[in-house]
């Protein structure tokens, strides 16, 4: 017998841990060599077995390693007025950033006077890929099944948010954006524009695009020139006098002539070098702004308007004109250097945009997970400061606040939180004057002076006493000045002016409040639904007599078209009027019936020519049919009842941009004081995809 000692013992070691089934070693003791031979091949074989398993589990695990190797860091640029991060590199960070500058010097350039920011820097953050577009916003993951938008543009009432996808494809892909963004310019800028202005500047900008040498204007929409290809031009001292109470002004008819000339009249005027190169367009906005009349201000600042006219029609019928170049001053701001973002930062920045988006409880997770990991990230504690303040949880905002205000005393938006808490306290508290309110806002605007809401809420609280009323009238000037299209700033003006007996102050600005830009009361929004849209749906409800010539469809279509002409006739071209019952005289077009803004349903059958998912979760489409278009909104199109035809189930996984070229019925509610006509209750399929 041989002995087991330690001298006599050799050991075979067999790692186990590629198997994934083994952590540790086996050491076999090796006593009777032909035994040990034996084990010894059984080991050998065992092992050559288990090694392709653990190859292929190398395999697997190399894809995990590769994909978490493509998230890469984000990083960040800062400008005059964006702050863009990138996880494209710098070069695509510093091409957004360096392109969003010179499209706020081409509103500057073509708006006079125009105002392109509230002193608080604009977000913007670009994903280079639809992989990091869908972790960036959640709600457009990255498969076959769901198409994502180029870009989301979020306005708040703090700051604003612009989510892109950096490989978008399209000649136009952030057109949207653009088009958005002039639309906030323009609310921040002027008070009272014509409607025709005010349409064309809010589109134009869609056309823009950017090359190596600069910006261009490239030729008008397609569809408004084949409008105006196939009608008459209607004359221009008529589209120039037209207001907000005339029937050719149709929110929800943006395809009519009149919308359409609209559009490319202000398309021509900004590109045609005889009139950019003058200033002809600041005076015709600084007269209109001043109260002066439109068509007078267009004589006076266009010159002849019949050869005004024979131009734009000239411009309308060149088929293949180049792209227009737009001058513009070029910018010195060649941005910050690069900096790198810290996981925990992009993950705070992306929750913020969340929040605006309606995600608070999304965000407010994702944000106590950033600061956990990097406890000084202040726009993580000032973005939480909001979530909680929205949220009335008053002590935690203002706990989130005041660290925001020590990490960074320098941003304004971290007072303007205390302050907004402070007035939240009072209220609740029954307070005359909120307790230290007034020097928060104060620290607010000395921080950034061009920043509206701070000031109005100074002037709210200087004006609760008489002896701080002179201060609350100058603060009030100021947020009126700032955002002259705001009709709050301009009420609050008016309430001051006349508490300290300026009585003909207190008109002058009672009077710009009485129709802000863009408003609609509801008594005309049944006007134009008399024009454009079909019977109410509820069978306990009565349904209004047809409408002028309106006809009636058949039993087995319920909706009603309407047959009228794109334009109403020159003599009709006076402010409608509505009343609750048809006249009892004879005449060719009967008022409509009036009715509550939530009261009923209507619907209307045509295609959806335009979907905007920019907004999300939010949605807008165009509904047209003939010469009708009806604008709609929804938002969140998950909440809306889509069916097919002859169907009582709801459609699944219909996605914001397979709506475009559906034939379908919509019923909504009508809505006033919205850029849109009304709120969808129902999409019913006319045909399939």
């Amino acid at each position: 017998m041989i002995k087991d000692s330690g001298a006599s013992r050799r050991a075979c070691l067999v790692n186990w841990r590629g198997s994934r089934s083994l952590s540790h070693r086996t050491i076999v003791p090796i006593r009777y060599p032909i035994r040990a031979k034996a084990i010894l091949g059984a080991l050998i074989l065992l092992a050559a077995f288990l090694c392709p398993t653990a190859g292929s589990a190398d395999k697997d695990k190399k894809p995990e390693k590769e994909k978490k190797e493509k998230i890469e860091p984000w990083v960040e640029i800062r400008t005059a007025h964006f702050i863009v991060a990138s996880d494209g590199g710098e070069k695509t960070a510093r091409r957004f950033a360096d392109e969003f500058e010179s499209l706020l010097r081409i509103f500057q350039a073509t708006m006079p006077n125009s105002r392109v920011t509230t002193g608080v820097p604009v977000r913007i953050l670009v994903a280079r890929d639809g992989q990091s577009f869908a972790r960036m916003a959640p709600e457009f993951p990255f498969d076959k099944r769901h198409d994502q938008p180029p870009a989301i543009f979020v306005f708040g009432s703090e700051k604003t948010y612009i989510g892109i996808r950096a490989n978008a494809s399209g000649r136009f892909s952030y057109m949207d954006i653009f088009q958005n963004y002039a639309r906030e310019v323009l609310k921040l800028s002027y008070r009272k524009l014509p409607p025709w202005l005010e349409e064309g500047y809010s589109t134009v900008y869609g056309s823009v695009t950017f090359t190596d040498r600069g910006a261009r204007l490239e030729r008008p929409d397609p569809e408004d020139l084949s409008v105006l290809f196939e009608s008459p031009l209607l004359p221009l001292d008529l589209v120039l006098h037209v207001d907000r109470s005339s029937p050719y002004y149709s929110p929800g008819n943006k395809g009519s002539v009149y919308f359409a000339e609209s559009r490319v009249l202000v398309h021509f005027l900004i590109s045609d070098p005889q009139f950019a190169g003058t200033k002809s367009m600041a005076q015709y906005i600084t007269a209109v702004e001043g109260g002066a009349d439109s068509l007078q201000a267009a004589r006076d600042a266009f010159g002849d308007l019949n050869q005004l006219q024979t131009k734009l029609d000239a411009f309308v019928k060149q088929v293949s004109a180049p792209p227009a170049d737009l001058p513009f001053a070029s910018g010195s701001d060649s941005g910050s250097s690069p900096r790198t973002l810290s996981a925990a930062e992009i993950e705070a920045r992306a929750a913020d945009f969340l929040a605006l988006r309606g995600r608070s409880e999304d965000a407010q997770d994702k944000l106590e997970e950033a600061l956990m990991t990097e406890p000084t990230i202040a726009e993580a504690e000032q973005s939480l400061g909001f979530i909680l303040l929205k949220k009335d949880d008053l002590d935690d905002a203002q706990k989130h606040f005041d660290r925001a205000a020590q990490l960074d005393p320098n941003d304004a938006l971290n007072f303007y939180g205390q302050g907004l808490v402070a007035m939240a306290v009072a209220k609740g508290g029954n307070a005359s004057v909120p307790v230290g309110a007034a020097d928060a806002f104060e620290k607010s605007v000395a921080l950034n002076s061009d920043f509206a809401p701070a000031w109005y809420n100074l002037a709210m609280i200087y004006s609760q006493r008489s002896e701080t009323l002179a201060k609350a009238l100058t603060d009030a000037r100021r947020a009126a000045s700032l955002e002259p299209g705001a009709p709050g700033y301009q009420s609050q003006l008016a309430a001051i002016q006349d508490r300290i007996s300026h009585p003909e102050d207190a008109r002058m600005a009672a009077a710009r409040t009485q129709e802000p830009p863009g408003s609609r009361a509801i008594t005309d929004k049944t006007g134009d639904l008399a024009a454009r849209s079909s019977r109410p749906q509820p069978a306990a409800a009565p349904a209004p007599a047809p409408i002028g010539n309106a006809q009636v469809k058949s039993p087995s279509d319920a909706g009603l078209r309407i047959e009228r002409k794109t334009e109403p006739e020159a003599k009709a071209a006076t402010t409608s009027t509505v009343s609750a019952t048809p006249r009892p005289e004879p005449a060719p077009t009967l008022a409509p019936p009036s009715f509550a803004e939530s009261s009923k349903v209507y619907s209307m059958v045509g295609t959806i020519t335009n979907v905007n998912c920019t907004g999300a979760p939010q949605i807008q489409v165009t509904l047209k049919s003939q010469n009708i278009s009806m604008k709609l909104h929804a938002d969140n199109l998950e909440k809306v009842s889509i069916r097919s035809a002859g169907s009582s189930a709801d459609v699944k996984g219909i996605t914001c941009s397979s709506l475009r070229g559906r034939s379908a019925r919509i019923s909504y509610l009508l809505v006033a004081e919205k850029a849109w006509d009304g709120e969808m209750q129902a999409v019913e399929f006319r045909n399939q995809p």
